[in-house]
């Protein structure tokens, strides 16, 4: 069965890492709904792509550097669209009370300083069994692990090179690199799947996810592949794929 991710929520039709944009995706019968998580300077986890205001609120600062309060006073909807005025970007503690509702949390941690804290949310909101945690960071993901095994997690990975996919050594070495980890699931840039590429993963027990898609066409590719998910701007995309 192809796991079906909300990209930031429902991000094509509604400002990225906000609660409407989480419920829009909800509305749509997703499986997941991926938000980014950054750490403010009174030790608070929010819900965020950047590590500034600058691009998706009225406001500007490194997130790091300013207090909750001072955050909530951002308005994080306008820039996509005046209907959304007045948006607040959300605790992670909320989002995964609403996410949690009716599907899984997929976290990202973008601050690798945060991990202690994200666990403390996840525990404080008893949201173990709806939530992976993503990162980039191999050293993120391992702290997780240590902290609590329970939490499912997943590795990153982008290409920064449009025309290359993955060959077998590559692909051997991610496995390694995801088994050393302890992660359940790669997660790759869609440009890196080709059908050996994913025949490799799979072969090795090892889920394969994939981001951020929202060609129709790409989507059915990459189900053919393998892929066990898809994350996508436009989530209603993937219910058309009959998977």
């Amino acid at each position: 069965m192809l796991i079906k991710i909300a990209h930031r929520g429902f991000s094509g039709i509604a400002p990225e890492n906000t609660m409407v944009a989480f419920q829009k995706a909800l509305e749509v019968g997703v499986d997941g709904v991926e938000l980014d998580v950054h750490g403010t300077l009174d030790r608070q986890v929010v819900s965020i792509h950047d590590s500034t205001l600058d691009r998706t609120t009225d406001r500007s600062g490194s997130i790091n550097q300013l207090t909750l309060s001072q955050i909530r006073e951002a308005d994080a909807g306008s820039w996509f669209s005046p209907q959304f005025a007045g948006e607040k970007i959300p605790i992670l503690a909320e989002a995964l009370d609403l996410i949690r509702q009716s599907s899984v949390a997929v976290v990202e941690i973008k601050d690798t300083n945060i991990v202690e804290q994200v666990v403390e949310v996840i525990h404080q909101t008893n949201a173990s069994d709806y939530v992976v945690v993503i990162s980039f960071d191999q050293s993120a993901l391992k702290q997780i692990r240590q902290l609590d095994p329970r939490i499912p997690t997943g590795f990153l990975v982008g290409s920064n090179d449009e025309t290359n996919s993955m060959k077998d050594p590559a692909a051997i070495e991610l496995v390694k690199q995801v088994s050393t980890i302890g992660a359940g699931t790669l997660n790759v840039q869609e440009n890196m799947v080709l059908p050996t590429f994913a025949h490799q993963i799979r072969k090795r027990g090892i889920n394969l996810w994939t981001w951020t898609v929202n060609d129709l066409a790409r989507m059915r590719e990459l189900v053919n592949c393998g892929v066990q998910g898809i994350t996508t701007d436009f989530p209603q995309k993937l219910a058309a794929l009959g998977h």
